[in-house]
């Protein structure tokens, strides 16, 4: 199968900005045995019924998410996807905040389309304004 990580993460964050979580579902292998979800910076591990349930949350944010790629390897059946992932939040009170977060997705492309089985999710710190983004590694 052809896969192309960037239109992958485009359309993932096509279905978050659209609060679709049925959308958003179709890209995890929810119901795989070996899936898991973890997030350092909740210290959650999650299951497919438990993240099945997080995405649930998409359909009242109101934050909009993008992605940077930064590389893409493939192992027989699986790609390995290494991506920032930038949550962007408006807020009338403090303004725009922006979450970067460091992502490692594994995805399955060994059937019809292409699912999340595993993936690490870690928070950038924020380091200032010397960070090669604007307003600090974490946003401001």
């Amino acid at each position: 199968m052809e896969f192309d990580p960037q239109a992958f993460l485009s359309q993932y964050a096509d279905a978050y900005n659209a609060r679709d979580p049925e959308g958003l579902r179709a890209f995890f292998a929810l119901e795989d045995p070996r899936f898991g979800i973890f997030e350092d910076y909740t210290g959650s591990l999650f299951d497919g019924e438990t993240y099945g349930a997080v995405l649930e949350a998409a359909f009242d944010s109101t934050a909009e998410m993008s992605f940077d790629l930064l590389r893409c390897d493939r192992f027989d059946g699986f790609v390995v996807i290494h991506a920032i992932q930038k949550v962007r939040e408006m807020d009338e009170e403090e303004g725009i905040g922006e979450a970067l977060i460091r992502a490692t997705l594994w995805v399955s492309v060994a059937g019809d389309s292409p699912r999340i089985v595993t993936a690490h999710f870690s928070l950038l710190p924020d380091s200032g304004p010397e960070c090669c983004h604007p307003g600090g590694c974490q946003g401001s």
